[in-house]
């Protein structure tokens, strides 16, 4: 039976996680909206959930920095370096998503009113760094994606096949 994670760490990582899933999936449900107030909602929900969860990696990466329970010692050295390589890539796209949906929209033309709440302004009108922080921001968002499929197939794996307790050891 593996060590739990601290629960500081679980909670962020079940607070986070619902976060990423919705502002990805209102991020593909906008994409393909007319322009328009509907849209401008959708992307008002995606901006907020996407603040939302940058606010709270950051004391996620604080706390997992600190140390991690390591995974069982009959774990392969190859599953140990991918759970590693997953977990890195994780939270580079957690890191990068927020970054670059930011730089799109300060780099974008007009301000942008987050459901009325309050306005992320256009600091500067760069066509060329709109576009590729959007390009990497949609990129990125497939890559986490297909992290996040990975990363549910490994827990699974862990709880159903291999049943060693590590699943267990980020269940609140």
């Amino acid at each position: 039976m593996s060590t739990r994670y601290p629960i500081a760490l679980i909670l962020l990582h079940w607070l986070i996680f619902p976060l990423m899933l919705s502002a990805f999936i209102l991020g593909e449900v906008m994409e393909d909206l007319p322009r328009g107030d509907i849209r401008i909602s959708e992307m008002g929900w995606h901006i907020l959930a996407g603040l939302a969860m940058a606010a709270l990696l950051l004391p996620r990466i604080a706390i997992r920095l600190r140390g991690v329970p390591p995974l069982p010692a009959a774990t392969p050295v190859l599953e140990l370096w991918l759970a590693r390589l997953a977990h890195l890539g994780l939270y580079a796209v957690m890191l990068v998503l927020p970054i670059t949906g930011l730089a799109s929209i300060l780099a974008g033309k007009r301000t942008v009113s987050v459901l009325g709440l309050f306005d992320l302004p256009s600091l500067t009108s760069l066509p060329w760094l709109h576009e590729a922080a959007e390009a990497i921001h949609e990129g990125a968002a497939k890559v986490f994606l297909l992290l996040l499929a990975l990363h549910v197939a490994a827990a699974f794996w862990h709880a159903l096949i291999r049943r060693d307790g590590v699943f267990r050891r980020i269940l609140p």
